[in-house]
């Protein structure tokens, strides 16, 4: 039987040294999702989880999955994929009917490739596993609307401050496999993945060689 989005809500931390990694933010999320999901919860006091990636899930208890830190790649391969599609108030949370996503990466690795970028109505909305940002050639760094489907990222919540600084402006908006074809870097963040730049989506090179993005993000999130 297939699971309804509605049967559960989520988050996926990042445990460093004892500590989860942007606890406050996950926690807005996690509220945000589960109120738009019709799913009441009462968040605990969330402590002793071992170093590593830890699914938290609601689904009438709390449910914890434990797995290690993948190995990190800097630079990955892409493939575009339709996004999955669920009516407007479940688009854009992380829900109970999970699987589209999980396929999705799996398509992009029997391509050969690390990541599905996914794509609705002409926009890249969305990835697998992880949130596109895209530095245009003006220099303005471009993240996908949450009007259009996307799931807000913790990981680039928390780096809003870092690209500011950096004299990097951010615009929440429409993006198109055109502005992928002439940006100067496009990136993922994501609890799991941490930051990484695509080089090649299918066969096409991405960017102009530029490494703003990503060495910035490396150094904030303490990834070589």
């Amino acid at each position: 039987m297939m699971a309804s989005p509605r049967d559960e809500v989520f988050t996926t931390v990042a445990v460093i040294n004892g500590e989860i990694e942007f606890l406050d933010l996950h926690l807005e999320r996690l509220n945000e999702h589960a109120n738009r999901l019709d799913i009441e919860i009462n968040v605990p006091n969330f402590q002793n989880f071992e170093d590593g990636l830890v699914r938290i899930a609601f689904s009438g208890n709390w449910n914890y999955e434990h797995r290690s830190f993948p190995m990190y790649k800097p630079k990955i391969r892409a493939i575009y994929a339709k996004a999955p599609e669920f009516e407007d108030s479940v688009m854009g949370t992380k829900h109970g009917h999970w699987q589209p996503y999980h396929e999705a990466k799996i398509q992009a690795n029997a391509q050969g490739a690390d990541i599905s970028l996914l794509v609705k109505d002409e926009l890249v909305i969305d990835a697998d596993r992880a949130s596109p940002i895209l530095l245009d050639p003006q220099g303005i760094a471009w993240a996908s609307d949450e009007r259009n489907g996307s799931v807000r990222s913790v990981t680039f919540g928390a780096l809003i401050g870092l690209f500011t600084q950096n004299g990097i402006p951010i615009q929440f908006g429409n993006i198109t496999k055109k502005m992928i074809e002439k940006c100067q870097e496009l990136i993922v963040v994501g609890t799991g993945m941490r930051v990484a730049m695509i080089s090649h989506i299918h066969t096409q090179k991405i960017g102009n060689g530029t490494h703003r993005m990503l060495k910035m993000c490396q150094k904030f999130l303490e990834v070589r």
